[in-house]
């Protein structure tokens, strides 16, 4: 990101998001954001289901009993927390060694399938001609999609388990909340990273991980604290309840395909950018 913010302005920076907004619509990026984001439907469960049994093997049961659950009681309504509560509970009881061995391949396959959607718009962002075979790009996406669990587990433990640590002192509790959500930005951005690695027949390194994709992070986490809110408040009594909730999920990880795309592509506009300068 630093020789982004030193080589561009503040005007180059705005041109590389207005190049980079019409670039979305010429490589039709926003058909491509579906169909990931109907891939992420598919591995988001398990990955979270997962997590969940890791809990139960390793006797961390307590974890969740202890705090994870009063912290969804006092933040989700009455019904949300009886659905997510009995599920959890099961998952780490009698099916936790079910999902710590075939529902472990499910999430690995499911998140891989995430990341081979994203194969062909990332390439054609970057200008990238697909010379890999399929065998190829199915263990790339597999090893890939390993790392981005590893990264979006460290993220949520970071973020999210983080609320479980209460400093006595109110200036470190301040501190500690910056340093968590620092660190939590900083697995967002290298699970973006291994995304740009792994994905695109041509690699890029880490240095297109900038302006853009710093952005993409903040959407997805003013996006996650809106989507929370809704499912906190809702009722899931009535089938509209539960039905909308469905559609409002969709519309999250549809959301959130999209500003990944972006980054991605306002990333490759300022890098062209920087490149021409430097010439």
């Amino acid at each position: 990101m630093r020789a982004e913010l030193t080589a561009l302005n503040k005007r180059g920076i705005r041109r590389g998001f207005a190049d980079g907004w019409d670039a979305f619509f010429k490589f039709d990026l926003l058909t491509y954001s579906s169909a990931i984001a109907f891939q992420i439907l598919y591995a988001v469960v398990p990955l979270l289901l997962l997590g969940l049994s890791a809990l139960g093997l390793f006797g961390l049961r307590s974890v969740y009993v202890d705090h994870i659950a009063p912290t969804l009681r006092h933040d989700l309504s009455h019904d949300s927390f009886a659905i997510v509560n009995r599920t959890a509970l099961r998952v780490m009881g009698g099916k936790r060694y079910w999902w710590a061995t075939l529902g472990l391949v499910i999430t690995i396959w499911g998140v891989s399938a995430s990341l081979r959607a994203m194969t062909t718009p990332l390439n054609r962002v970057y200008g990238a001609r697909e010379h890999r075979g399929y065998k190829e790009r199915l263990a790339i996406s597999l090893a890939g999609g390993v790392l981005v669990m590893v990264c979006m587990f460290a993220a949520i433990a970071v973020g999210l388990g983080g609320r479980l640590v209460h400093p006595a002192n109110e200036v470190v509790s301040v501190l500690y909340d910056i340093a968590r959500w620092l660190v939590t930005f900083g697995l967002l951005l290298l699970t973006i990273a291994v995304i740009l690695r792994f994905v695109p027949a041509k690699k890029r390194p880490v240095e297109w991980v900038s302006v853009g994709s710093f952005a993409c992070a903040v959407c997805w986490v003013v996006a996650t604290i809106g989507f929370a809110a809704y499912i906190s408040a809702v009722s899931y009594a009535s089938f509209y309840g539960a039905f909308a909730s469905l559609v409002i999920l969709l519309i999250y990880l549809h959301a959130a395909a999209v500003a990944f795309l972006i980054g991605v592509v306002v990333d490759a506009q300022l890098r062209e950018l920087v490149d021409r300068r430097q010439r």
